[in-house]
């Protein structure tokens, strides 16, 4: 492409340079919603398999949830970070007062997983000096009384849980394991095509039949 071309392409986006923002169809809209509605996988996986990012994702939840399929077949509305800028400030303070320790990346980190609202972290540092919670780190106490790792002191005295999520043969699998927190040992561990309690319970009973 030559300097001319290059520059009439631009023109036509109305000055702006850089990719389009890819439009979507409301099935893709609504197939993303309810892989994390009704199938119940986290907004950060639905995003790493359809390619949607977390904010439109964010966005069409919030329309999915006000005005049901009908929300996904239109325009969505803008983010609130932009729309209510008053809003996010808000926001920023009440998450800085209520955990003291958090960092500008942390709060901005979690306006955009918990709410769905967007802030750099250079907009976070302005709005805590506005509001005068930058006056120096506060350090965590140490408790020196309990523990400082979070282990058992005997095999058997707990067992943890978790569910893994991958793809097998073209489909979601889900690795349904207990370990034993004291020696880290896996008492059991089995595959499934559905993360359900009925495999939950299933993967229990045999760890403690064996």
């Amino acid at each position: 492409m030559d300097e001319k071309e290059s520059v009439e392409k631009t023109v036509k986006r109305g000055g702006r340079t850089g990719p389009r923002r890819k439009r979507y169809t409301y099935e893709e809209k609504l197939r993303a919603v309810k892989l994390h509605l009704e199938e119940g996988f986290k907004v950060e996986l639905v995003s790493e398999e359809t390619g949607v990012s977390t904010s439109s994702l964010g966005a069409w939840l919030r329309d999915y949830r006000q005005h049901g399929e009908l929300g996904l077949k239109r325009e969505s509305s803008p983010r609130p970070g932009r729309r209510h800028p008053g809003a996010v400030k808000q926001k920023i303070v009440e998450l800085k007062r209520g955990n003291p320790f958090f960092g500008v990346k942390r709060i901005a980190d979690g306006l955009r997983r918990w709410f769905f609202l967007e802030a750099s972290p250079e907009t976070v540092r302005k709005t805590l000096h506005e509001a005068d919670l930058m006056n120096g780190r506060v350090k965590a106490r140490r408790n020196l009384v309990r523990p400082r790792h979070f282990e058992r002191a005997t095999p058997n005295q707990m067992w943890q849980s978790d569910i893994f999520t991958f793809r097998l043969g073209g489909k979601y699998a889900y690795a349904v394991a207990f370990l034993d927190d004291y020696s880290r040992y896996v008492v059991n561990l089995d595959l499934y095509r559905s993360p359900t309690a009925e495999a939950v319970i299933e993967t229990y009973r045999v760890a403690v039949g064996e």
